[in-house]
């Protein structure tokens, strides 16, 4: 019998154990109780088996329809208590087994049987939907009526809504008064007095001419009954060279191209004085009015010299050559055994012309080989062995004798001195050769030892004697 591992529970994960298809805790819910089922102080109970994970720690792997550190309660998803294809997810809370269904749109309930008659929200106009055996039932917002809210209340027609005479105008979701000469307010319901409260925008003064009537002086840059209208002040604007009239409050401004600046766009703007420089890449810039111009250096073109000029578009490499482009010049890439600017040179290197250990490199113009020789040989092909000790002093330092090697010298030194280039006194001292405790002097290729002295018949006990050996 092969069980089925439950992907709707967190706590388990599936894992292939013999015959039958498990389900463990997964590696990162486990506790350190449950290691203590390899030690057996925590042992899996009923059936579940002991395993160690890659990560070191170890879990009861339990059989279908249990859960828990060991096994011992029993999975509620296992017997798929979720209708309709709900998603079962069990958890243990407090040592209490529990579940929840996560149902599918339609569905409700705690095990996802019941329709969800909102699930389509059939309510409009921002009505709240609620589910009544079986069916949706909405409640509407103010002025909306209807199984859906989709009908519009019509206000209008209750008598008197609005008053002293105010006509009523229906609008979706509420309705609006339209009063008489002599009332105001939203029903129409106070007496309409001018300038009580002013009616003037902007900053205009109310005036009130009769028992209705009302006239406003307004500030300057407005008109309109109410002063509710801003004067365009951009007819005949003074904006030159471009500029774009922006109109203000009694006034307006000019929004210049870049190349002027000033109230009315008359001041040339020197762009050779802006940081950074108009002019790139080393270009030399010239101010004009209303504009610049920009002399490029070799090897850039364009308005403001930042585009680099194809060197490679003429230029010939040859012999299948790749041409990269640089800056005010180019480089040919040459194929195995061509050289020169072009590549259009047989490369000597190719015959290896030179000496072991020296560098061959090839002369650009005329494709022959340039050998840089190594330390102690000459000519073209360094071929040649320098004599280090014909040229200029002995290399030989103490007098030492120089004996010229093939690329290289020898030196031969005298008695006493040492190294390769008999640099080194050798320090006779080192072996200890005096006895009895005496000084030891370190000279060239010799020593002298410095004894002790001795009390002799007739001499001074202590006092320092020479002696010879």
């Amino acid at each position: 019998m092969v069980g089925a591992c439950f992907k709707s529970s967190p706590l388990q994960l599936p894992v292939e154990l013999g015959e039958w298809s498990l389900c463990p805790l997964h590696p990162s819910r486990l506790s350190e109780a449950a290691g203590q089922c390899l030690e057996g102080s925590a042992p899996c109970e009923n059936g579940g088996q002991c395993v160690l994970y890659s990560n070191g720690k170890a879990a009861c792997v339990c059989l279908p329809g249990l859960i828990g550190e060991r096994c011992q309660f029993q999975d509620p998803c296992h017997q798929s208590p979720c209708a309709n294809g709900g998603l079962c997810e069990s958890s243990l809370k407090d040592g209490t087994v529990q579940y929840q269904c996560i149902c599918p749109k339609g569905f409700r309930g705690q095990d996802c049987s019941l329709p969800d008659a909102c699930a389509a929200s059939p309510c409009a106009n921002g009505a709240r939907c609620t589910n009544w055996h079986g069916r949706y039932n909405c409640t509407c917002p103010p002025g909306y009526q209807g199984r859906t809210c989709r009908g519009d209340v019509d206000e209008c027609r209750q008598p008197g809504v609005c008053r002293h005479g105010g006509t009523c105008l229906n609008t979706p979701g509420s309705f609006r008064c339209q009063c008489a000469a002599s009332f105001t307010g939203p029903l129409c319901e106070s007496f309409y007095t001018p300038c009580a409260p002013s009616q003037c925008l902007n900053g205009g003064t109310c005036r009130q001419t009769g028992e209705l009537s009302y006239e406003c002086t307004c500030l300057p840059g407005f008109e309109g009954q109410n002063c509710e209208i801003n004067i365009d002040d951009c007819p005949g604007h003074k904006c030159l060279n471009g500029g774009t009239c922006v109109d203000g409050v009694n006034t307006y401004n000019c929004q210049c191209p870049p190349e002027w600046t000033g109230q009315f766009c008359t001041e040339d703007v020197d762009e050779c004085q802006l940081q950074p420089n108009a002019c790139h890449n080393g270009g030399t810039c010239f101010n004009t009015n209303g504009g610049h111009t920009c002399v490029c250096v070799n090897g850039w073109t364009g308005e403001s010299c930042s585009e680099n000029i194809d060197d490679c578009a003429t230029a010939v490499c040859f012999n299948g050559a790749t041409c990269h482009d640089r800056v005010a010049s180019f480089y040919c890439a040459c194929p195995m055994g061509k050289t020169g600017l072009l590549c259009h040179l047989d490369d000597a290197c190719v015959s290896n012309p030179c000496h072991e250990d020296a560098i061959c490199d090839t002369n650009p113009v005329n494709g022959r080989a340039i050998c840089t020789c190594p330390p102690g040989f000459t000519g073209g092909a360094c071929d040649q062995d320098v004599d280090e000790c014909s040229i200029g002093a002995n290399p030989c330092e103490h007098f030492g004798r120089c004996v010229n090697t093939q690329g290289s010298f020898q030196c031969q030194c005298g008695r006493g001195y040492t190294g390769p280039r008999c640099e080194t006194d050798i320090n006779e001292c080192l072996s200890m050769p005096c006895l009895n405790d005496a000084t030891c002097l370190d000279r060239i290729g010799q020593f002298t030892c410095i004894c002790m002295a001795v009390a002799f018949p007739g001499e001074i006990p202590g006092a320092a004697q020479t002696r010879g050996t």
